[in-house]
């Protein structure tokens, strides 16, 4: 993950980058404050701890985070009562 002054860009595992023009809070960010940043929820997410924003994968893939979620691994357990 990298960011330039207008762009976010993404690698995935499989060598495909996606980009996306940067959310406001890391336009206004530092350099620095945007090249900090890490991976975070199993992979599904990237955390900027300088500025305590967090964007999900979903967003990059314009897709729902369900799906996201589900891709991942993870599945809603929905309960019913007997």
């Amino acid at each position: 993950m990298r960011c330039d002054d207008k762009r976010i860009y993404v690698t995935f595992d499989d060598d495909r980058e996606l980009s996306k023009p940067l959310l406001p809070f890391l336009r206004e960010a530092s350099a620095k404050e945007r090249r900090n940043c890490r991976i975070t929820d199993y992979k599904t997410a990237i955390y900027w701890p300088d500025l305590d924003e967090q964007v999900g994968v979903d967003w990059i893939l314009d897709v729902p985070e369900d799906d996201v979620l589900e891709i991942a691994g993870f599945k809603t357990v929905i309960f019913k009562r007997s």
